[in-house]
């Protein structure tokens, strides 16, 4: 998702102090007070499952598989020196493990990942959101749950209650993300009563969207719960973040997360079936709890494939 160097990004972000406790507005443990900046602990690798590893299908097992990631705290995070750490790289740590294959995560850019993922320069990554059109050119593995919300800085002066009050402000977005979507559709309401559109601006990624709002030359960042929760908690009150209820309706601002794959490789179904087996044992919930986002999980049942019936512009 970064077109710029790395440790330009990192200089300035470190100044506003974004780390990785991350809990989304619907996460918050210890009632809601911080959590630590990273897991204490990490996990133990789950055991080679060697029915599980029988099923991957060979064209993946001869490799190290390339798992396409974009900064999306507390999910992925680059750090200063170079490490990519969060949820994602850990839970790959574990699959990886579980089904006896190298994968390797490797930053890329958000709207790169579906080409990416067809041409096979790479041939995982996560999260995204899991809508039927992106169906149609990949496959998802199901296994988180997100909603959209609105980061502003705290003591600026705007600070929308609803939707209908964001027509006409300045609003970073990651480029190629479903948040591009709900201010899509929030534009449509907003001419409905003949209010100005939402002025969307693009950016690489969410670090440099939320740079911009540091900055004001945006009045606030859209993005998904557990990362502009994760940079406002982290940010000594600079930024907050808002629900806005009456959004939550439109296309895309709610979704389910998926590990994506190429499509009818094989390589998704197998995921799914690791990743139960991961709850099962138990190290699923481990996994979300170390990273503040035991709210983010989905049931056994919603562990699936393609399983998503949403679309992002209906």
């Amino acid at each position: 998702m970064r077109n710029r160097p790395h440790v330009a990004v990192c200089a300035v972000l470190a100044s506003l102090t974004l780390g990785l406790s991350a809990c989304s507005v619907d996460d918050t443990p210890n009632d809601g007070k911080d959590s630590q900046s990273a897991p204490a602990v990490t996990l133990a690798p789950e055991p080679r499952d060697a029915a599980l590893a029988g099923e991957v299908p060979t064209a993946y097992t001869k490799k190290t598989l390339i798992m396409g990631v974009s900064e999306y705290a507390p999910y992925v995070t680059f750090e200063s020196d170079g490490k990519i750490t969060g949820l994602v790289p850990e839970l790959a740590a574990q699959l990886s493990s579980l089904l006896d294959i190298k994968i390797k995560v490797e930053r890329t850019n958000f709207d790169a990942v579906i080409p990416g993922l067809k041409s096979g320069r790479i041939d995982l990554s996560a999260p995204s959101g899991d809508f039927t059109e992106r169906q149609k050119e990949v496959d998802f593995a199901d296994f988180a749950q997100s909603s959209v919300t609105m980061m502003v800085l705290r003591d600026g002066s705007f600070r929308p209650k609803n939707g209908l009050e964001v027509c006409g402000h300045k609003v970073g977005v990651e480029k190629g993300a479903g948040t591009q979507n709900v201010l899509a559709a929030q534009n449509k309401r907003c001419a409905a009563k003949g209010k100005p559109s939402v002025d969307v601006k693009l950016y690489t990624d969410l670090p440099a969207a939320s740079l911009a709002l540091q900055s004001k030359r945006v009045e606030a960042v859209a993005a998904p719960s557990a990362s502009n929760t994760s940079v406002s908690q982290n940010s000594h009150d600079r930024f907050e973040t808002l629900e806005l209820k009456d959004m939550l309706d439109l296309p895309a601002a709610t979704a389910i997360y998926g590990i994506q794959a190429k499509k009818d490789s094989g390589l998704a179904p197998v995921i799914v079936k690791a990743m139960r087996k991961l709850y099962d044992s138990g190290t699923y919930a481990k996994i979300f709890g170390q990273w503040g986002l035991p709210l983010s999980t989905v049931t056994r049942d919603q562990i699936v494939l393609n399983g998503s019936k949403q679309s992002q512009t209906q």
